[in-house]
């Protein structure tokens, strides 16, 4: 799909799942490996709460209400048929306690490491050339073309929904 496409997305290709599970798992390793350099207990405990974050956070609070595992056999965060294993896919909407904690768990992967990060300067840096392009690629890429309509990143208009293409593109 050309960047001028107007229409929703359907399913990723192969590069955009590398890409962005690359720079989405990798903030998360360099975060914790900044923590770890300078307190292995909260290296610890943020590697829990990733894991944590990962398995519930991700996956309960906003992957079960996705189409795309479901309905598109796919996944931009990981192989779709995990997501299916995990969860049958949820009829009700997505509530304000699944947008507040996948939003709570989205923020604490990129927020908790800069406190130990701003300790070592070559760390923050590399967290930052791999966080920074991960983001902009969902603010200014997916999050404006996705078909999950619930999720609270989620930027396409409601013309755009009811016609599956996206207007003033």
């Amino acid at each position: 799909m050309s960047k001028n496409d107007p229409r929703l997305i359907e399913t990723f290709s192969l590069a955009e799942k590398i890409l962005m599970r690359l720079g989405f798992y990798g903030l998360m390793v360099i975060g914790a490996y900044g923590i770890f350099l300078e307190d292995i207990l909260w290296g610890f405990i943020y590697s829990v709460f990733v894991v944590l974050g990962l398995n519930f956070g991700l996956s309960h609070f906003l992957c079960r209400h996705c189409p795309y595992p479901y309905h598109h056999s796919d996944c931009l965060f990981v192989p779709f048929r995990v997501i299916k294993r995990q969860h049958a896919p949820s009829s009700a909407p997505m509530g304000l306690r699944d947008k507040i904690g996948f939003l709570a768990v989205m923020a604490g992967f990129i927020l908790i490491p800069q406190y130990w990060l701003w300790r070592n300067v070559g760390v923050l840096i590399a967290f930052w050339i791999v966080c920074l392009p991960t983001i902009a690629a969902f603010v200014f890429h997916f999050c404006r073309r996705c078909q999950h309509f619930e999720c609270p990143l989620n930027r396409v208009s409601e013309k755009s929904k009811k016609e599956g293409t996206l207007q003033g593109m």
